[in-house]
């Protein structure tokens, strides 16, 4: 409720997590309350199976870096988990820059960037 899609792209989690195995492949989703990642699972009857959740209240920071000659650039949710435990999951996207601009206009821990 309330809540509105600010930015969609593939992505690929790289790792960082304690609790997701990469590689996996998939979509990292921006809307105006959390960012998420959903992984799209099966050929013939293809689900979506959503394997990381973050309000943006909680992040402590969002890293977007550019990417060089045959690397993408990389987006990184920095946040502590309900344990306590700083997650860092990375993910390769196509578009930094739709990153870079979508990010700015959220708050992130409260906070606008």
């Amino acid at each position: 409720m309330g809540e509105n899609l600010i930015f969609e792209d593939s992505a690929k989690f790289i790792g960082g997590s304690t609790f997701l195995e990469a590689p996996l492949k998939g979509a990292l989703v921006l809307t105006s309350q959390r960012i998420f990642f959903e992984e799209h699972v099966g050929r013939r009857n293809r689900r979506i199976l959503i394997r990381l959740e973050v309000p943006l209240s909680i992040l402590e920071q969002v890293k977007v870096s550019k990417g060089r000659l045959w690397r993408r650039p990389v987006v990184t949710l920095v946040y502590r988990s309900k344990e306590n435990v700083l997650e860092q999951p990375s993910f390769a996207v196509r578009d930094y820059e739709s990153w870079r601009v979508s990010l700015s206009r959220v708050e992130i821990g409260g906070l606008r960037i």
